[in-house]
């Protein structure tokens, strides 16, 4: 199992503080969503979880230890991520960048073995990618590449998933079958699930917890009707958004109005 915990930590970049002060924590079988406007520092908090950045002040704990501390092999084998701008080798093949998330599970000098095939192949039907197998990387779109991804890390069967912005190059119809397969794997392996979005609604229906971030500091934290309020909506992203709930789930929906940006540039 896996439990983070971020207590008062600061990130930023050449100095420059992006968010500051954070406390937060999830636990296995939890979901939480990290959301805000974009350049809030939602990206910035999933590199720092898997060690791209180091926090200026504070501490991040995984199950109780200083992330800082965890010998990379150890820490791939606890945490997968879903980058929002992947970086992949263009002339490798689909299933060779899913094979890729069973090297933390292999030993100095070892070939993949017949387990790790079935495993990576496993992976890719649950991602509907196993049409895509033998494709190179260059020739596939966005999506498609992020659906590769997203197979990566579920051959790669850590106990926590990081993902930031999994969604932004889908369309809705795979949008909802990825977060309809994280969450499922979320409740039936009782997974930790950190995952950064943009898309507000898609949080709302999905996460367990919801991370608000304004301005580089935690606005609200809480369960997504404490968090998806009109009050906190309009101090965060501006009014003329309204808040309705979801006619199936209840949840809260945000549903915002046309020409609003424009009258309040106006009041401005």
């Amino acid at each position: 199992m896996v439990e983070l915990k971020l207590q008062n930590v600061t990130l930023g970049y050449w100095r420059r503080p992006v968010v500051q002060d954070i406390t937060f924590e999830v636990k296995p079988g939890e979901m939480l969503g990290i959301v805000g406007a974009n350049g809030c520092g939602k990206s910035t908090i999933i590199k720092s979880l898997v060690r791209i950045i180091k926090p200026y002040s504070g501490d991040i704990l995984l199950n109780g230890k200083d992330l800082s501390r965890i010998p990379r092999r150890e820490l791939s084998r606890l945490l997968g991520v879903v980058p929002q701008m992947p970086l992949l080798p263009s002339t490798f093949t689909a299933f060779e960048i899913v094979l890729m998330g069973r090297n933390p599970h292999l030993g100095l000098l070892q070939y993949e073995g017949k387990k790790d095939t079935t495993i990576v192949w496993q992976a890719m039907e649950e991602t509907s990618t196993q049409h895509l197998a033998s494709r190179r990387i260059g020739q596939l779109s966005g999506g498609e590449i992020q659906s590769i991804v997203v197979a990566r890390v579920l051959a790669q069967q850590t106990k926590g998933i990081l993902l930031d912005e999994p969604t932004a190059n889908l369309d809705i119809g795979r949008q909802i079958e990825i977060l309809d397969l994280i969450k499922g794997l979320c409740l039936k392996d009782n997974l930790t699930v950190v995952i950064a979005m943009h898309e507000l609604n898609l949080a709302t229906q999905y996460c367990d917890r919801l991370v608000l971030i304004n301005k580089g500091r935690i606005h609200c934290q809480g369960e997504p009707k404490e968090v998806i309020t009109e009050e906190n909506i309009s101090q965060v992203y501006g009014s003329g958004n309204y808040i309705e709930s979801h006619p199936l789930s209840g949840l809260p929906v945000v549903l915002p109005t046309a020409g609003s940006s424009k009258k309040n540039r106006g009041n401005t």
